[in-house]
């Protein structure tokens, strides 16, 4: 199976935390990539750079000359996704999807930068595979694996989410941003703090510590923070997601509103 250092593109455009306004806007108009990676060092990322925000980075520089780097307008990068390596085709295609600005950044087994990937660069991919004449290859099992993301999670009637172990939004459903009114992306690249109220952050960074170390967290109940500042009563349970390696990459959540009138009134929605 195809794995992302495979695919990936390694000349990814990158830009130091601290460059000057004046010389991002340079480097952008240059860039055949129409995004730069701001990182701190080789394995430590602090968003995405897009033409777009560069705009508005530039914009907001005019007001306050003196905030002269980019690192004063880190609100305006977009989150940066990761993914192994190694990680094989199915999975490329997930994160992407699911990213914003549907790119992936590659990283390999330290954690260091290597390449990155965009949904343009998978699109040979999918030609390739419709060419196949062996239905019974890998072809024919990729060709189900996608299938069955597309319908089991995307279009799943309960809420579901993956957060790595930071507690970063991986990968959220239709359903879960329908039910807490968010656009169908938005939740993307947020953390767990904005899906649950103040009072249960600790009980969250706790219970992802739990699932990482044990592989599951028990069905429990909470709230869940709707765009509008309201709170969702739910309740959900977790496991752990493991790489090829067996080794734990981030979990999955599953949850239902305690109201399943407001559950079947947000299917409509989906």
């Amino acid at each position: 199976m195809i794995t992302a250092k495979e695919i990936m593109i390694h000349a990814t455009p990158t830009l130091p935390f601290d460059t000057s306004v004046e010389d991002a806007v340079e480097f952008m108009k240059s860039n055949p990539h129409h995004f730069a990676a701001v990182m701190a060092s080789e394995d430590r990322y602090h968003g995405v750079l897009t033409e777009a925000g560069m705009v508005r980075t530039y914009l907001r520089y005019q007001s306050k000359p003196a905030r002269d780097v980019l690192i004063h307008y880190r609100d305006l990068l977009e989150p940066a996704q990761l993914i192994q390596q190694n990680e094989i085709f199915p999975e490329i295609v997930k994160k992407i999807m699911t990213a914003v600005g549907n790119r992936v950044f590659v990283i390999d087994d330290s954690g260091k930068a290597i390449g990155h990937i965009t949904a343009k660069d998978i699109l040979p991919m999918f030609s390739k595979f419709g060419k196949s004449k062996h239905p019974t290859s890998a072809t024919e099992e990729l060709r189900s694996e996608l299938y069955l993301y597309e319908s089991f999670f995307e279009k799943s009637p309960f809420m579901m989410h993956s957060v790595d172990h930071k507690g970063n939004i991986l990968m959220a459903n239709e359903m879960l941003h329908a039910m807490l009114g968010y656009p169908y992306g938005e939740l993307i690249g947020r953390t767990i703090f904005d899906l649950y109220p103040k009072e249960v952050h600790e009980l969250a960074e706790k219970g992802i510590k739990t699932i990482f170390a044990k592989g599951f967290h028990k069905v429990v109940k909470s709230s869940m923070l709707h765009k509008n500042g309201s709170k969702v009563e739910v309740e959900l349970m977790s496991r752990a997601l493991h790489d090829q390696k067996d080794q734990p990459i981030g979990t999955i959540t599953v949850s239902r509103p305690l109201d399943m009138e407001y559950l079947v009134q947000c299917l409509t929605q989906v």
